[in-house]
């Protein structure tokens, strides 16, 4: 097989054989579905569950391919999501008494600084760690779709 100059050649497969058109292109389907899935959870919620599931059951058919780095993206990028929104929900009750306390002492953070990590944390994880997760999110859920529209591993 000639090498082109212009470098258009398909990325030589990792352990040596080279798939099948038909699989390369359900497993893109698949990975695309996947991303869908997981924009669609910014809705919903739950779809991202539906995604990371398929992720791993398909991770071992992608072996090989550019596609195991997509469903590898995936499933390391739901788990960070889970661990952050789990850590949030377990917080959240503090979260809520903290801003009571804070209401309750007239603003003064003063009161925030003496008792900051029983108050400080929680508001600054909903107010700061949560909308900057979102936006990663959905920053690699996009530039994951891009790479896999023009079958480039992530």
């Amino acid at each position: 097989m000639a090498e082109s100059s212009s470098g258009n050649m398909p990325p030589a497969p990792l352990n040596g054989r080279e798939p099948d058109e038909g699989r390369r292109s359900s497993l893109r389907t698949t990975v695309m579905i996947c991303y869908v899935l997981y924009l669609v959870a910014f809705l919903n919620g739950l779809s991202a569950i539906i995604g990371v599931i398929i992720a791993y059951i398909k991770r071992t058919d992608a072996a090989g391919t550019v596609w195991k780095s997509h469903f590898d993206s995936l499933i390391l990028v739901f788990w960070v999501l889970f661990a952050t929104l789990a850590i949030a929900l377990i917080t959240f009750p503090l979260s809520l008494y903290s801003l009571a306390a804070l209401f309750q002492n007239g603003f003064d953070f003063a009161f925030i600084w003496q008792a900051w990590s029983a108050v400080a944390l929680p508001i600054l994880l909903w107010m700061f760690v949560i909308p900057v997760l979102l936006v990663w999110v959905l920053y690699l859920m996009i530039r994951g779709l891009i790479s896999a529209s023009e079958n480039r591993p992530y």
